[in-house]
């Protein structure tokens, strides 16, 4: 990408998140209507406008109709595809990282991020795994997000699909690599609860990553879980034994548990109380009150999680793959927009220079895409009545 953009228009906005999918995303058009630039210029329509493919061909008149473009679509987007599609939208999102990442060691955040399913496909047909209810349903479209924990540029790493029988732990190895590919210096890798398994931890141990890992509490106090170290006035350091529900397999890792202060409700009602953090340290030498306030930057993730939700594609169609890119390209068009951010936004001033933010928001840009991609294919500017209407 070129550093020497002081005025940002549309054409060059569309042409920046366009290329950087072309080189990678190759989509295979058939005649001489929808030909494969067209198509990924619909896919960049769909998710930056949060539109359906229906909804695309009504705003841009230039374009073929709907059924002819889910059928080009759904002809490439097949299952056989998934893991070859992973792997190009990956090297996308690995041309959109800045090159000030690689200065230093990084901390990575890892997450799993599920998007509600309310379709009736069969699971092995839809692809979509079962977890715990939220948003009214118990099905899910699931993947694994590697965030880098920077100031400035946070970018989302990688992005692992989880599709139906996909376990956590062959999930994590898979993004793992996707991270390796970028040759970055790795800090630790901070991960939530729900990667708090005995084979997720022993995998990390054994691959000598420094991670820290949220535990859950488990057990009673007059127990042997979890909850059990939960006691005294202050954080400390201790080691734990972790083992299955079996008790074959064990694993002793070292602990922080963390003394916390709960937050006030609204309206400051209820006082505030202590409360109990655990996590587990693989390889990281690191105090509990270091964890716990390097532990708070992990949530920046969540922010990314909300920002790519307002670039993603909407659709009923009962493809999986379809709506497994569309996530894909919801963080390609978010680290487009990072990267956008600070090229443009730079204010120079003593002690050196910062990002006025308010100059280009996530909105701006899907503007921006959208009064291209109208220039190229039209605008709708009237409609013409079938017949004359009756008095």
């Amino acid at each position: 990408m070129s550093k020497d953009m002081p005025i940002l228009t549309s054409d060059k906005a569309l042409k920046l998140a366009f290329e950087g999918l072309q080189g990678y995303l190759d989509l295979e058009g058939v005649g001489y209507k929808v030909r494969p630039e067209m198509l990924l210029q619909v896919l960049l329509a769909v998710s930056s406008q949060g539109m359906t493919v229906e909804q695309v061909c009504r705003t841009l008149p230039g374009l073929p109709d709907a059924t002819t473009l889910r059928k080009h679509l759904n002809a490439y987007l097949t299952p056989e595809r998934l893991p070859q599609l992973e792997q190009q939208l990956n090297a996308a999102l690995r041309a959109q990282v800045p090159q000030r990442l690689w200065r230093k060691s990084r901390d990575i955040a890892i997450d799993v991020h599920e998007r509600p399913y309310y379709g009736r496909t069969e699971q092995t047909q839809g692809m979509w795994v079962r977890s715990r209810p939220k948003a009214s349903t118990q099905r899910f479209y699931r993947v694994i997000t590697a965030y880098v924990m920077q100031r400035g540029l946070r970018v989302t790493l990688a992005v692992a699909f989880m599709p139906y029988q996909t376990q956590l732990l062959a999930g994590l190895q898979q993004l793992l690599r996707y991270v390796a590919a970028l040759h970055l210096s790795l800090g630790q890798l901070w991960l939530d609860r729900g990667f708090a398994t005995l084979n997720v931890l022993r995998y990390l141990q054994d691959e000598s990553y420094s991670a820290v890992v949220d535990c859950p509490l488990r057990g009673n106090l007059d127990g042997q879980g979890t909850r059990a170290l939960c006691k005294g006035r202050a954080s400390y350091l201790t080691d734990h034994t972790f083992s299955d529900s079996t008790h074959q397999h064990k694993l002793t890792l070292a602990l922080a548990v963390c003394r916390i202060l709960t937050g006030r409700t609204p309206r400051r009602r209820t006082p505030r109380h202590t409360g109990w953090q655990v996590y587990a340290l693989i390889h990281a030498p690191l105090t509990p009150q270091q964890v716990q306030a390097r532990y708070r930057g992990r949530f920046g993730i969540e922010t990314s999680y909300r920002c790519a939700n307002q670039v993603r594609g909407w659709t009923t169609s009962p493809n999986p793959v379809y709506r497994f890119v569309l996530l894909g390209l919801a963080f390609y068009l978010y680290n487009v927009w990072v990267q956008l951010v600070w090229l443009c936004t730079q204010v120079p001033r003593r002690g050196g220079r910062y990002l006025d933010t308010q100059r280009f928001h996530l909105d701006c840009l899907k503007l921006l895409l959208l009064h291209a991609l109208e220039h190229r294919y039209g605008t709708l500017l009237s409609i013409t009545a079938p017949a004359v209407p009756r008095p």
